[in-house]
């Protein structure tokens, strides 16, 4: 999507405070220089209004692989009814950064070792994924999955055949239930056998899309009741397997998810029988919680917007947590269901609840929010962001994905071969969410890079990385400054340009992370700052 989404005026009323730590302190809150740095000062012009795209952030489509999935899902999103714009419709990946697969184990693996992403695997699924991965690839988009391997409250079965007669074979049970005339059944995610089976799917599963070319994050265990990983039912018929099941499953995705992120659902009754009681929480899901993330997991919550389920508890952990690991959200109630249910919560219409949800995730700083999908266009939370509150799908793009980029710099203007040069800059984000260079899934591999380009062709000929300059601590509300002193190194004399870029060293160096500098910002991402002649 180009520049022309969101038209606004400057920030007003944010006080600008300075970071400390490593960073040189800015007093006038002006100068871009610090103490005796000397050179040409540097403004850069902030974008406030494209989608950046970056690394863990924005608006994410959702799917799935069902029969509620409709033939026509990427002409129906492609022309999505918006009187807000003039067109009078939108194409809604323009707005998004990534694509939410809902995955059914059963669909997904119909047979031991049988993936419906395998060559030669045509079922009805295997083509929607195949629609979907090639849609979301036209469209500049990136890959989520989240899990269902429990079949309550479906009307198909999550899990494959093969785990039923695997654990019927070793003398123990699944439990069943019942939706209308269907019956259904689930295994206890105790039972060794199904660990084993869910396990070796997790593998095949992660060698295929634990590739962040391909896959933004991972979400849903899908252990519990719509994957959710509450209402659990064990062997035992008490919660005594359930900090065991956790351990195992946490360490799991940890050791098969190596490169792309991985999140834990944030839930007051994590692990256990009870999906919901009154106000209450059960007192060990903190520390569950705050294990996962301790290792590493980013989190997720499926009630924001929803003033009974993400209250003083949920909040309270994501607040804990907001600037160690991203936090994906996603709204709570369903359009579908009628007026009535969200009356209880003080909303007046559905637009008023796509508010409540804004406000939810802008208080928690997430990273994401969701265009939750139906089949029936004009029913789908998608549909009523862009028909009952699309100042608030805008404001999200503007305001609460992270946008990051160097306000001032001062920089020198000749470099001589062999010796040491000084630069300062300075850095502010503009988004509420924060940028998770931090989580190790990212392996530390996004670096802030100046680059001495060529001013023919645009590209680096020498690179120089400031380790001091982490992303992952520049907040909302704070500029973060930093002096820099490198060794210049041998470089032919001439005239270059400054630029600057957040890099992805895994991938050569290109830009990893979009700037959000309105000009100079050359075609492979890099932002002009200002000329320089190597002696």
């Amino acid at each position: 999507m180009e520049k022309e989404l969101i038209r606004t005026g400057l920030w007003a009323g944010l006080a600008l405070l300075l970071a400390c730590g490593g960073c040189s302190k800015d007093e006038d809150g002006e100068s871009g220089g610090a103490g005796n740095v000397k050179g040409v000062e540097v403004t850069v012009t902030p974008d406030r209004e494209s989608i950046l795209r970056n690394p863990f952030s924005g608006w994410v489509l959702y799917a799935g692989l069902g029969d509620g999935l409709a033939d026509d899902y990427w002409a129906q999103y492609d022309h999505l009814e918006c009187p807000s714009v003039p067109e009078g419709y939108v194409k809604v990946s323009d707005y998004a950064s990534m694509l939410l697969i809902r995955i059914r184990w059963a669909d997904a693996n119909p047979e031991r070792g049988v993936y419906i992403w395998d060559e030669g695997v045509n079922t009805k699924q295997a083509q929607r994924l195949r629609m979907l991965m090639e849609g979301a690839e036209e469209r500049g988009l990136k890959l989520v999955f989240n899990f269902t391997a429990d079949s309550r409250d479906f009307t198909y079965q999550m899990v494959p055949e093969y785990v039923r007669e695997e654990i019927e074979a070793a003398g123990r049970e699944v439990y069943w239930s019942k939706n209308g005339a269907t019956d259904l059944w689930t295994p206890y995610p105790d039972d060794p056998a199904f660990q084993e089976c869910y396990a070796e799917f997790m593998r095949a599963f992660a060698a295929k899309f634990d590739d962040p070319d391909i896959t933004a994050f991972i979400g849903g265990f899908g252990i519990g009741l719509w994957g959710e990983y509450h209402s659990c039912i064990y062997s035992t018929g008490d919660d005594s397997p359930r900090e065991a099941v956790f351990d195992w499953v946490t360490n799991l995705w940890k050791e098969t998810f190596k490169n792309v992120p991985i999140a834990v659902q944030v839930h007051r009754w994590i692990g256990t029988k009870t999906q919901w009681d009154e106000d209450k929480y059960d007192p060990d899901s903190e520390r569950l919680v705050q294990k996962a993330v301790d290792m590493g997991f980013s989190m997720q919550s499926a009630a924001f917007g929803m003033h009974t389920y993400f209250s003083t508890w949920e909040k309270s952990m994501l607040k804990k947590n907001r600037y160690l690991r991203p936090i994906a959200s996603e709204g709570g109630w369903v359009r579908k269901h009628g007026i009535s249910a969200i009356q209880g919560d003080g909303y007046s219409d559905w637009g008023d609840v796509r508010r409540g949800e804004y406000e939810d995730a802008i208080g928690s700083c997430v990273n994401t929010m969701d265009f939750r999908y139906n089949s029936n266009i004009n029913e789908g939370e998608t549909w009523s962001w862009f028909n009952e509150a699309y100042e608030y799908v805008l404001k999200f793009i503007r305001e609460g994905c992270y946008r990051l980029y160097p306000d001032r710099l001062t920089l020198p203007e000749t470099l001589t071969n062999g010796s040491k040069a000084t630069l300062a800059h300075r850095w502010v984000n503009l988004g509420y969410s924060y940028c998770p260079t931090n989580i190790p899934q990212y392996h530390d591999k996004y670096k802030v890079a100046f680059a001495l380009l060529d001013p023919e062709t645009k590209q680096p000929v020498k690179l120089y990385f400031d380790e001091q300059a982490q992303p992952c601590d520049w907040h909302k509300g704070a500029r973060t400054q930093y002096t820099f002193t490198f060794d210049v190194g041998t470089v032919a004399a001439g005239n270059y340009k400054w630029a600057v870029g957040i890099v992805d060293t895994s991938k050569q160096n290109a830009i990893g992370i979009r700037l959000a500098a309105k000009d100079r910002v050359t075609p492979d991402g890099w932002v002009e700052l200002s000329d320089v002649r190597v002696e």
